[in-house]
């Protein structure tokens, strides 16, 4: 007896995922250069810039989450 598990198709990349993984790399190391640069920002930006970065890089890891979210509907 062949067990269902075992005909499940290997999940492979595609060229989208590649672009959402490196798209949303970018982000994350952008958001760690806003984070970096609020140290050295102008008097009165410090605190604008700190906190785009920690949300641009926080916002990277959900960037793939929304897109698998998108792509695997299952309902």
């Amino acid at each position: 007896m062949s067990h269902p598990v075992a005909k499940r198709p290997k999940p492979s990349l595609t060229p989208a995922d590649i672009i959402v993984f490196v798209v949303s790399f970018a982000l994350f190391l952008f958001g760690l250069y806003l984070f970096g640069a609020s140290f050295s920002a102008p008097v009165g930006t410090e605190f604008w810039v700190f906190w785009a970065g920690l949300l641009i890089s926080g916002f990277s890891f959900l960037v793939p989450m929304i897109y698998q979210w998108t792509k695997d509907r299952r309902h």
